[in-house]
């Protein structure tokens, strides 16, 4: 018998991605799996259109939704999903992606193949020019505190020929990602300290920490929305940048090795003087000082992930600092 595949789809005020999304999984070529939806604290009216939208999914797709009245961000809305998921093998799928027909089926067979692979993902091309590669799985540098796409990203590739060969990545994007459910048991759900960015290579680390391998697996594809050109003023650009510079300090602090830490905080801290200069001469100062806070909030975090210790108390403080940031201009 197949086993069953639990496919999670994250949604926050986007359910026109989302149901074109569940559109282009209507034609798998591997039939026994289920959709959990976690409506991620998006506006009642967006809700609403969202619940009425799947009605005539009803009839073609196990479709299950979850509604949170809150946000409760990339990390602890999948783990809500996947705490209710019945499936053999767990996938996150972004809302704003479509897939191709064989994608479940692929992914499947390989992970049936392949014991020790705990965490996957396919190619994954630009929506907007299919002709584009968009990740080939990335790597973790914890000297730099990057976490980057593997070779591949926006390289023209309209035939698929480039990068069709299974190598073992050290993550697979959050973006499309299977998982083997019974994994989790030793590596544990992602880390909601993160909020959004950082956590998957961090659940990725964490699988091959307990032994397990993440590959890339290009025998299918998925296709992004992904906008590849951001106005760094923007709103939505300065609230990316307050978790990029906190939460790349939390995966250095909790995998890196003594020599590793060095070097990373002297690169860090010439950014910091650049960051604090560059921000100073353009009197940014709101946005310099909500730089600050990302600073110290990701050191402190980090340290007490680095022993160990819980920070719960962090977490429930930053959700609701988070939330009041949302509301600010800069």
């Amino acid at each position: 018998m197949e086993k069953l595949v639990s496919i999670v789809i994250i949604n926050y005020n986007t359910y026109k991605d989302t149901i074109s999304c569940l559109k282009s999984l209507l034609n798998q070529t591997y039939k026994n799996f289920e959709i959990l939806i976690v409506d991620n604290g998006s506006k009642y009216q967006s809700f609403l259109k969202l619940k009425e939208k799947l009605e005539p999914f009803d009839r073609t797709l196990k479709v299950f939704l979850i509604r949170s009245k809150i946000n409760l961000y990339f990390g602890a809305g999948n783990n809500k999903a996947i705490k209710r998921a019945k499936g053999d093998y767990i996938c996150l799928l972004n809302p704003d992606t479509e897939v191709i027909s064989n994608f479940i089926e692929e992914m499947v067979n390989f992970l049936d193949e392949h014991p020790k692979a705990a965490m996957i993902s396919p190619k994954i091309k630009l929506f907007s020019d299919k002709n584009y590669i968009w990740t080939t799985g990335g790597k973790i540098n914890f000297r730099t505190g990057e976490v980057v796409f593997n070779r591949g990203y926006l390289e023209y590739d309209p035939n698929n020929e480039k990068y069709n060969q299974v190598e073992k990545i050290d993550f697979a994007p959050g973006t499309a990602l299977f998982v083997k459910k019974e994994y989790l048991n030793e590596i544990g759900l992602m880390d909601e300290i993160f909020f959004m960015y950082h956590e998957d290579p961090d659940w990725n680390f964490r699988a091959r920490q307990k032994g397990f391998e993440n590959y890339y697996v290009p025998t299918t594809l998925v296709y992004h929305k992904i906008p590849i050109k951001r106005d760094p003023k923007s709103k939505r650009a300065i609230f990316n940048d307050f978790f990029f510079k906190r939460n790349k300090q939390i995966l250095v602090w909790k995998y890196a090795s003594i020599l590793e830490l060095i070097i990373f905080y002297i690169k860090f801290f010439t950014e910091v003087i650049y960051e604090v200069i560059s921000k100073l001469k353009r009197r940014k100062i709101k946005v310099l000082i909500l730089y600050i806070i990302s600073w110290w909030k990701g050191f402190r975090i980090g340290l007490k992930r680095r022993t160990n210790r819980s920070c719960r108390k962090f977490l429930i403080k930053d959700f609701y600092f988070i939330k009041n940031l949302e509301k600010s201009k800069f």
